[in-house]
């Protein structure tokens, strides 16, 4: 069996945090890096014996490599505090062995929308390569949809990692606030202008297609209204993030000032 550290970041995870730490008895520690909740986050943590540390928020990639940077074990599962591995997945990592010739694996991921299971609309399998040798795998810093990059070889396990993305409306509406704006963030630092062209293409036609392709041709319609919900909202998440990128290069109190004349 692997001796393994479960890394965390949290802010307010008080809603989710509870499913994410009580699957992860097969864990030799917890390492929680939070980013300043006022809600229960840290007292349910140190309910499950989790080591704690506070951070200022430097982005996804760079809180979450600072997590991995604590952890005290040979191998790594980095998780996100809406997240949880189920009773099956946790059943394979405990079979894992050293001898094993792979230094990371891709577990395929679960994601829920409002309470339900999405199975189709490109959804499933996602893929996310979470448990690495320490000193092997480390998340690039793109401040939104980070990524682990690993020095070695991936094999692949087979129970799902269990993502409760969006449990209501209200919770998508905040989570959008931030994502949107921390991938324009993203597209204004990687020296991107929004031009005619490029507004027609990332806000009209690209949002459009990836809507189709999710809900028609990937058969998202087989989830229901979440199915429904999960590729309308993420194609709005796309009109929005760029429109704000729009809005930095504007004149006035959301972009750049006018020179007096």
């Amino acid at each position: 069996m692997l001796e393994i550290s479960a890394a965390i970041i949290t802010l307010n995870a008080g809603e989710t945090i509870r499913k994410t730490l009580a699957a992860l008895d097969f864990t030799a520690e917890i390492v929680v890096v939070d980013s300043g909740s006022t809600d229960r986050t840290l007292d349910i943590c140190r309910e499950y014996g989790a080591r704690i540390y506070s951070r200022d928020w430097e982005g996804f990639g760079r809180q979450k490599n600072w997590a991995i940077e604590q952890a005290r074990c040979t191998w790594v599962l980095s998780l996100d505090a809406d997240e949880e591995v189920s009773a099956e997945l946790a059943r394979e990592i405990r079979e894992l062995d050293e001898a094993a010739p792979y230094d990371g694996y891709r577990l395929p991921r679960l994601n829920h929308y409002f309470g339900r299971p999405l199975y189709h609309g490109g959804q499933y399998p996602d893929l996310q390569l979470r448990l690495f040798r320490k000193g092997r795998g480390r998340y690039n810093e793109r401040p939104v949809h980070e990524a682990v990059i690993l020095e070695g070889r991936a094999g692949r396990l087979k129970g799902n990692l269990l993502h409760y993305s969006y449990g209501s409306i209200a919770e998508y509406l905040e989570k959008f606030q931030r994502y949107t704006r921390l991938e324009a963030e993203r597209l204004h630092a990687e020296g991107e202008r929004p031009g005619a062209l490029g507004c027609l293409r990332r806000m009209v036609l690209a949002p459009c297609a990836k809507f189709i392709r999710r809900y028609i041709f990937k058969r998202g319609f087989l989830d229901g209204m979440p199915g429904f919900l999960a590729a309308a909202l993420s194609s709005f998440t796309m009109i929005v993030s760029y429109a704000r990128l729009w809005e930095k290069y504007q004149p006035g109190p959301a972009g750049p000032q006018r020179p007096d004349r």
